[in-house]
């Protein structure tokens, strides 16, 4: 893959962290558990600590490709790579109801306000 490329193409993440949590994608949903991610993910700063090197160091993060962004049903809306394909009307993953729950707290929400994209 061609350097120039790989970096515009990274350059598309927003970096909101959302790939760092489990996730169950339903028919109709997708359940972001924000108590549940990534041992490299710092949830104060909602960032990868180890972004450049994440592939190398945790086997379960995978890259986001351009199938992924025109297929992958767990991407958010506001996730780059997604605006990416729907800009290109290349995005043909089925939408779906996202939820955000909080199992340490009890909590479910259709919106948190503690998550923001950028």
């Amino acid at each position: 893959m061609n350097l120039l490329y790989s970096a515009k193409w990274e350059a598309r993440c927003h970096r909101c962290g959302l790939c760092c949590h489990e996730k169950v994608v339903t028919e109709d949903l997708v359940i972001y558990d924000l108590d549940s991610y990534c041992q490299f993910y710092d949830p104060n700063k909602k960032i990868c600590t180890v972004y450049e090197q994440r592939f190398k160091k945790q086997s379960r993060c995978q890259r986001v490709t351009r199938w992924r962004a025109m297929f992958a049903p767990y991407l958010p809306p506001e996730c780059g790579y997604v605006q990416w394909a729907k800009k290109r009307n290349l995005r043909w993953a089925k939408q779906r109801n996202i939820r955000f729950i909080h199992q340490h707290r009890g909590t479910t929400s259709d919106e948190d306000p503690e998550l923001s994209f950028v």
